[in-house]
């Protein structure tokens, strides 16, 4: 009996190995016409710096068959070389073997990037590929970057006369401060990629020179994306600000774009009798505070654009400012509140100064979502004066607001939308800033717009930074 149980034991033991290979055999697919499919055929990354690792950017590996799919191997090509990294599903490459993607299921597989120094100026086309077996069959997924090289600086103070140029972009760690008695100069087409808090204080000089071809950038040093559409280069917040001491003067902006700021530009009280900085030509955009704080100061301000801010576009705490042919525009609206209105005027009834503060906005555009300016009522301040201004809310002249063209529609190119991009010049003679300035307030430097484009003589010209072109536009704006 007990020898009937034992072999009874033993054929059910044998009956149920024989189920569960029969089962494990038809659960994966041998066929060669079984294979995967990929959510990208080319996995693309921005241009990356040396030596500093990327975000992670993630694709997926489907298998839509019936049956389960072992892969083999999954390899990087080159990873000894690329700087690529790879992590499928949680175990890490660069050679992974025996990976199981379930009937009608996907796994993730996760790319990072740290390339090599290279030791050139330019960018660099970095290239790789991730490799996958599965049952005789060879598949990749490309993957490819531009790596550039850069000179890093931490804590950085210029103590003598120094040169920035446009052979490297430059990555500022902490701070980058010009000490009382230094110049530095930013030659055309130098870049500036500031890391998170970091900030530029001056109590020197600063002199940013791009032109229209070159222009300077002072910017965040993410060049990955929050999303697929939206450019961590568009958000504000990347970077502290730049400050302008109390003893520094005669700083210039010229051709020069600055974004991205959570304090924007803010500029110590000073003699007013010396200019403290003049903006020419030039763009300062995108503050998760203020565009521009004055305290006190001289500053000048032509053809320029001061755009998007969650605080005020310019707060003035006192001061003699000088705006003319500028467009000045607030459509924030990027995971936050605007909570300014746009022009900020304090200091202004301040008689036990000993001089008179004093602001005009000529020839200019001032347009929002938010209120233009604070007080509200300005009519105590006779040095305050808008003049030839373009505003979208309706309104009056008086001795404040002279020749003003309200409730006009500039009418711009690009205002945001789902990618967040803005575009303030003006393509159609249908806006409201079409010829509605005043010639007079023409010096010599402001006969061209800030990409060249004539204001003829003898004819009114169009208010803003920008001169209209009712043509296809050509030209590319860093933004």
């Amino acid at each position: 009996m007990k020898q009937t149980k034992y072999i009874l034991h033993c054929l059910l033991v044998l009956f149920m190995m024989g189920v569960t290979t029969g089962c494990f055999d038809d659960d994966f697919t041998s066929s060669p016409n079984d294979i995967l499919s990929f959510s990208v055929d080319t996995l693309k990354f921005d241009t990356v710096f040396t030596e500093q690792g990327t975000a992670t950017k993630i694709f997926k590996v489907y298998n839509h068959c019936d049956k389960n799919i072992l892969v083999t191997s999954i390899i990087l090509a080159d990873a000894e070389n690329s700087g690529f990294f790879i992590n499928v599903d949680g175990s890490k490459g660069p050679d992974l073997y025996n990976i199981e993607v379930p009937a009608q299921d996907s796994i993730f597989v996760f790319v990072e990037l740290t390339p090599k120094k290279a030791s050139q100026d330019l960018p660099f086309l970095i290239k790789d590929s991730i490799v996958f077996l599965t049952n005789g069959v060879r598949q990749d997924v490309k993957l490819q970057a531009y790596g550039q090289d850069a000179i890093r600086l931490r804590g950085e103070i210029v103590t003598a006369d120094t040169e920035y140029t446009s052979q490297k972009p430059y990555i500022i760690f902490d701070s980058l401060v010009v000490e009382e008695g230094a110049k530095l100069k930013l030659l055309p087409g130098t870049r500036l990629f500031m890391h998170d808090k970091a900030k530029i204080v001056v109590r020197g000089q600063l002199i940013s020179e791009g032109t229209i071809d070159a222009q300077v950038v002072l910017r965040g040093d993410r060049t990955d994306n929050m999303f697929s559409y939206l450019p961590y280069d568009r958000l504000p917040g990347q970077w502290d600000g730049l400050y302008i001491a109390l003893q520094s003067y005669d700083n210039k902006f010229t051709h020069t774009i600055m974004r991205g700021t959570v304090n924007g530009l803010v500029l110590d009280s000073s003699d007013v009798n010396r200019e403290k900085i003049r903006i020419h030509n030039s763009i300062l955009h995108n503050s998760k505070g203020d565009l521009l704080t004055i305290n006190h100061s001289n500053v000048q301000i032509t053809n320029s654009e001061i755009s998007n801010g969650s605080g005020a576009l310019i707060r003035c705490n006192g001061g003699v400012v000088k705006v003319v042919q500028s467009t000045m525009a607030n459509y924030f609206s990027l995971f936050d509140v605007i909570r300014s209105p746009m022009i900020v005027f304090n200091g202004f009834d301040d008689t036990a100064l000993p001089y008179l503060p004093s602001a005009s906005f000529d020839n200019s555009i001032l347009t929002g979502t938010t209120s233009v300016i604070s007080p509200s009522d300005i009519s105590l301040y006779s040095t305050i004066l808008f003049r030839n201004t373009l505003f979208t809310v309706s309104g009056s002249d008086d001795a404040n607001f002279i020749n003003s063209i309200w409730g006009a529609n500039p009418m711009y190119n690009c205002v945001g939308g789902d990618i967040y991009y803005y575009d303030y010049r003006i393509s159609t003679t249908e806006s409201g800033a079409y010829q509605a300035g005043d010639e007079n307030y023409l010096t010599p430097e402001l006969r061209t717009d800030m990409y060249g484009i004539e204001r003829p003589y003898g004819v009114a010209p169009d208010v803003g930074a920008y001169q209209i072109v009712d043509t296809e536009l050509e030209m590319t704006k860093n933004k």
